[in-house]
């Protein structure tokens, strides 16, 4: 059996998994995910990793998609609830592995990390009572 080129699925581009995986992830997460790799026993927690990836990859590169989900927030949901489950079935079996677990847990620090600072937030609602609460925008 030969080995897949790429393993992200939806991948058209002419990046490849490992440019894909530094773009989401980060260059430190893409070595220690490669030598994950070449220790994997069933494949099936990369292989939902790869679908998630390839989800994100598709969506970030698609704007008609992206419109799709803004527009449909019962789709967008349903997508971000199969992407949820994905990542905690990943996350249960990675218990088993410490490296797996370490890059793991360092891969979404880096993330939440990078995404505090880089993403719009919100601002928080001033201090109030309800009548002055109810102002504030949902």
């Amino acid at each position: 059996m030969t080995a897949r080129l790429r393993e992200i699925p939806y991948n058209y581009t002419s990046f490849s998994d490992r440019e894909i995986v530094i773009r989401l992830l980060g260059a430190e997460a893409w070595g220690v995910l490669n030598t994950l790799r070449g220790e994997r026993k069933t494949g099936r927690s990369a292989r939902m990793l790869f679908e998630v990836l390839g989800d994100i990859w598709v969506v970030r590169r698609t704007p008609y998609l992206e419109d799709d989900l803004l527009d449909n927030p019962k789709r967008r949901q349903m997508l971000i609830d199969a992407l949820r489950h994905r990542l905690h079935e990943i996350e249960v079996k990675s218990k088993c592995d410490d490296k797996a677990t370490n890059w793991w847990d360092s891969c979404w620090r880096r993330r939440s990390a990078r995404y505090a600072t880089s993403r719009p937030r919100l601002p928080t609602p001033p201090a109030c009572g309800p009548a002055s609460c109810a102002a504030w925008p949902a």
